[in-house]
């Protein structure tokens, strides 16, 4: 992806357009990687969903997204159905920032998701600087990449990362 759009939709504190960068771990083969983003029709999540595995054979591999926001309530129901009718296939969630934390759909979508097995986390430093080098096709010499005040928003999106999953009100203002 270019750096412009990894920079402009990845900030922890700003709302964008949505990508989902992917990395896909099978057995004994190298890391696949790659990215969807949200187009009129469907979300980012759905577009990996029906674009990349429809119709591939069900065999057992990892998956890790890195995504510029969480899923929605609804992609959360759509994961689960992909993740029950491919029961080899694992998936870690690293997202940026939180879709619309106080929407009780979304909470209960990523509640749900934890609960079946998904790992949810929010983005770090380390995370952001992984896609720089691993995603974006970023020039010699800009090596590095990260947003600022990305601590601070680490803590905010993670404590209310842990209110939904403990089905607590929401700890952040709107």
């Amino acid at each position: 992806m270019q750096p412009e759009d990894f920079q402009r939709n990845f900030p922890p504190r700003q709302n964008g357009r949505v990508y989902l960068l992917y990395e896909i771990r099978r057995r004994r083969r190298a890391i696949q990687r790659n990215w969807y983003s949200n187009n009129r029709e469907q979300h980012a999540e759905i577009n990996f969903l029906e674009n990349h595995f429809n119709n591939r054979p069900r065999t057992p591999c990892s998956i890790t997204w890195f995504i510029s926001s969480s899923p929605c309530g609804n992609c959360c129901r759509r994961i689960l159905e992909f993740l029950r009718s491919h029961p080899n296939v694992t998936l870690d969630i690293y997202a940026a920032k939180l879709f619309r934390h106080f929407d009780i759909r979304n909470r209960r979508g990523l509640r749900s998701l934890m609960m079946n097995g998904v790992a949810i986390r929010i983005m770090n430093l380390e995370d952001y600087r992984y896609c720089w080098r691993n995603f974006v096709a970023h020039q010699p010499g800009e090596d590095g990449y990260w947003p600022q005040n990305v601590t601070l928003y680490f803590i905010l999106n993670s404590i209310e990362l842990l209110h939904i999953f403990l089905d607590l009100p929401p700890f952040l203002a709107n």
